[in-house]
């Protein structure tokens, strides 16, 4: 009899723990987690190529992953999407931010979630960050370089500071939690190469005695003054069709000719002569 009293409580007792797991994984399907995407300028929202709205949008969705895409409405400029994967955790929101530029390299943001860890200590993982080896910053504290963990991290709200050479500084506000592990993966925007500094024009003499050169017209309107005579030397400036400047040398198939080239801010020092091609240049003597 008392042993099956005993097979009853463990059959009770393992129907119990099916039923709590039964019960674990429904509550694992219902939608509580939380995905919140905001971005500059507005976009349109796909969720698993299903358009859900456009941002600044907050929606609850099942825990797992899916595939978003963010498509800027804007009309004054063209910019480019974005397309990624995240994996949305129960009973947790994940952020996703977004600043649009006319292209990837341009383009910056972050995903930022939070992930159950023992204990209830709250920590932070910057996972990814794009470039590698970007310098973080943690309430004006500097932590490393991506990727890093900070394994003890106060709960509460916290600025991070990503940068790197070359690229847009970028400052994210976030709040980490006890007993969850802030996961972030970021982008910053490179910064726009500097424009090349134009090469020096020069300025031809009012009156010439011969001997001189005229400079001809030429496929590109100017002729490239050189440093030495031969078409893979260096640039000094260049001059215009038209211009007349003293002959000072000649050689096969070059002139040799006197003028006045102003220094570049590119570290091009100054020149009072230099050799054009023969091919483009009138001789007078």
């Amino acid at each position: 009899m008392g042993k099956k009293i005993i097979a009853i409580i463990l059959i009770l007792a393992g129907a119990g723990a099916i039923g709590f797991g039964v019960f674990k994984y429904l509550r694992s399907q219902k939608p509580n987690a939380v995905l919140r995407v905001d971005t500059t300028p507005p976009s349109l929202v796909y969720i698993d190529n299903i358009q859900i709205g456009q941002t600044p949008i907050e929606k609850i969705f099942k825990p797992g992953e899916i595939t978003i895409k963010l498509i800027p409405t804007s009309t004054i400029s063209a910019l480019t999407t974005y397309q990624t994967k995240v994996h949305l955790t129960s009973q947790t929101i994940t952020v996703i931010r977004r600043d649009f530029g006319d292209s990837d390299i341009t383009s910056a943001g972050e995903v930022i979630n939070l992930e159950p860890q023992p204990g209830k200590n709250a920590s932070l993982a910057v996972i990814t960050s794009i470039p590698d080896s970007a310098s973080i910053t943690l309430d004006g504290q500097p932590q490393g370089f991506t990727p890093i963990l900070i394994p003890q991290v106060q709960a509460g709200d916290h600025q991070i500071v990503i940068s790197a050479p070359g690229f847009t500084p970028r400052t994210i506000s976030a709040k980490t939690v006890a007993g969850y592990k802030l996961n972030l993966n970021a982008k910053l925007a490179g910064l726009p190469e500097p424009s090349p500094s134009p090469l020096p024009s020069a300025t031809p003499s009012a009156t010439l005695k011969k001997p001189y050169v005229e400079i001809k017209a030429t496929p590109t309107g100017f002729l490239r003054v050189r440093e030495k005579p031969d078409t893979k030397s260096q640039e000094l400036g260049r001059v215009q069709p038209g211009d007349r400047y003293p002959l000072l040398d000649k050689t096969t198939g070059w002139y040799l000719i006197k003028v006045d080239l102003e220094a570049t801010a590119s570290g091009q020092p100054a020149s009072k002569q230099g050799w054009v091609s023969a091919q483009y240049a009138d001789k007078f003597e």
